[in-house]
């Protein structure tokens, strides 16, 4: 298993990240390359699953979620441990990125919440 820690540790740090005066609804709190194997037919391909927790955050509270994303990336045998874990979490960045910008909602400090928007 890889832990990639991606926000500070502290709780002290682990504020709400503003945008001017609207709340970014949701941070990535973790990620960690579970299950890591080749594919049994594709000899270039490693798969994993990644297990992101990804936090919610509304006006007055946080919500922690928990996914797993199901990845694959072209490996090769040349490849470092560190190499192919990075392909493997870039390729869950990729898909955690989209998805989250599918449910992408505004918050502003005053709690008010906006439809959720499609950008890309």
């Amino acid at each position: 298993m890889v832990r990639a820690a991606l926000l500070p540790e502290r709780p002290e740090q682990a504020e709400s990240v503003h945008a001017g005066d609207l709340i970014m609804p949701f941070e990535v709190k973790a990620c960690t390359i579970d299950d890591l194997h080749r594919h049994p037919t594709f000899a270039d391909r490693t798969q994993a699953r990644v297990k992101v927790v990804l936090r919610e955050i509304t006006a007055h509270k946080a919500f922690d979620h928990n996914l797993t994303l199901k990845v694959w990336a072209n490996t090769h045998t040349g490849m470092t441990t560190a190499e192919v874990n990075t392909a493997l979490l870039t390729r869950a960045a990729t898909i955690l990125k989209r998805t989250m910008s599918v449910a992408e909602v505004e918050v502003t400090s005053d709690g008010t919440v906006s439809k959720p928007t499609v950008s890309g």
